[in-house]
């Protein structure tokens, strides 16, 4: 996806932001967030609790880009519960790990002042499998991601979530298969979880929403 579909996505949730219910749960990240259909995953949280759910996610998202926009398209709206997942596509561009940690910990800092009652659930990046992929674009994508680094920035993503007393969920042991990668049957292309995916990182989100 290319730069200007990230403006143009990125100036739609602005606009609505504006006026969308307040006191929601906002799940906020990449293409992963995006491509997840969370009003529809997670309708029985919303009806056992009348809290709405609400997708803000934009594709080839990278930590800086959504550091940009959190303000203006989340914390307006100033959620209940705000789920983060982002990550992956900085490691792709080889983004140090480090510099990924410092713009999560702006982003969390941010909502603490900005929304402060906002219940802050950090994701660990997911796996990623690349020994069972066939198709060449698959294999194209995955190049730049590797689970050693996943692995290493979810170890300072934790130590953050610790120091910034935020809830962690590490969805990791339930997507992995014994090679720690993600589960073939967890994924359509080794990155992009599939629906079998979303329900297995669903179950245990559900467990920390408030």
């Amino acid at each position: 996806m290319g730069e200007n579909e990230i403006i143009h996505k990125t100036k739609n949730y602005e606009e609505i932001s504006v006026t969308s219910m307040k006191e929601t749960t906002v799940f906020f990240g990449d293409s992963i967030t995006e491509l997840c259909p969370v009003e529809d995953l997670y309708s029985i949280y919303t009806k056992q609790t009348g809290i709405p759910v609400i997708n803000r996610g934009i594709s080839a998202e990278t930590t800086s880009t959504m550091l940009t926009r959190i303000d203006k398209t989340v914390l307006v709206m100033e959620p209940k519960n705000l789920v983060m997942l982002m990550g992956i596509n900085d490691i792709s561009q080889k983004v140090d790990n480090q510099q990924i940690v410092n713009n999560i910990h702006k982003m969390i800092t941010l909502t603490k002042q900005k929304s402060p009652h906002t219940h802050i659930i950090l994701q660990a990046v997911y796996p990623v499998n690349k020994s069972e992929r066939e198709s060449l674009y698959d294999q194209f994508q995955l190049k730049d991601r590797d689970n050693e680094t996943i692995n290493s920035l979810n170890k300072m993503l934790e130590e953050l979530a610790t120091k910034e007393n935020i809830t962690f969920v590490n969805v990791n042991s339930y997507l992995m298969n014994e090679n720690g990668e993600l589960k073939n049957e967890f994924t359509f292309d080794g990155l992009h979880p599939n629906m079998q995916g979303y329900l297995a990182i669903r179950d245990a989100i559900m467990q920390t929403l408030r």
